[in-house]
């Protein structure tokens, strides 16, 4: 594998940077809400005190041997937290991209301008030939997001979701296919 990604990254209107112990507090208040956790596949209901700092902490190992690289999104005008985009760049996972956003920042184009970043480095600076990002087909805010990033529907599918199956939509994305689409989404992220 290629070097490490870079720990900041422009994609406006958001900044991605590693995240802080600081950040603790609005991780927990986002995390902990509970229609931001139905959503995805990793938070843990109820959240609890101290989750933030062991994820928080656990980002150093990950970077360091390469299997995930957590960014902090933030607004580049005021650096507010608003949410975490993860890239897993393993062609064996699933997942290769995961993120959240918190409640009150849902559906103001943060997180596609965030997920172009790393799709972008992904593909310029890592190894990565193709990325895959799934979310419930209940949640089709996150669908708009792998399709503004130029991904494309690969199939639907049904697995164990919090103790009940659910349906999900399978999202990729190829080098090539993204060689060909950037020009088309633009968005080129600006590395600090």
């Amino acid at each position: 594998m290629s070097a490490a990604p870079p720990e900041r990254l422009t994609s406006l209107p958001v900044v991605l940077r590693p995240f802080a112990l600081d950040d603790a507090v609005d991780v927990l208040r986002f995390c902990g809400d509970l229609d931001l956790a139905q959503m995805t596949g990793l938070i843990p209901h109820p959240y609890l005190p101290g989750m933030a700092e062991t994820w928080i902490a656990s980002h150093a190992r990950s970077r360091g041997d390469g299997t995930a690289y957590a960014w902090a999104i933030t607004l580049a005008e005021s650096g507010a937290l608003v949410g975490s985009i993860e890239l897993r760049p393993s062609p064996e996972e699933i997942d290769s991209i995961g993120y959240w956003t918190g409640p009150p920042y849902w559906g103001r184009g943060y997180m596609t301008a965030a997920a172009r970043a790393v799709v972008a480095i992904a593909f310029a600076q890592l190894d990565c030939e193709e990325l895959h990002a799934t979310h419930l087909v209940r949640n089709p805010a996150s669908g708009r997001v792998m399709q503004n990033c130029g991904m494309r529907l690969l199939r639907r599918e049904s697995r164990p979701h919090r103790g009940v199956l659910e349906e999900f939509v399978v999202w990729g994305i190829t080098r090539a296919a993204w060689e060909k689409t950037v020009d088309s989404i633009g968005g080129q992220p600006v590395l600090d």
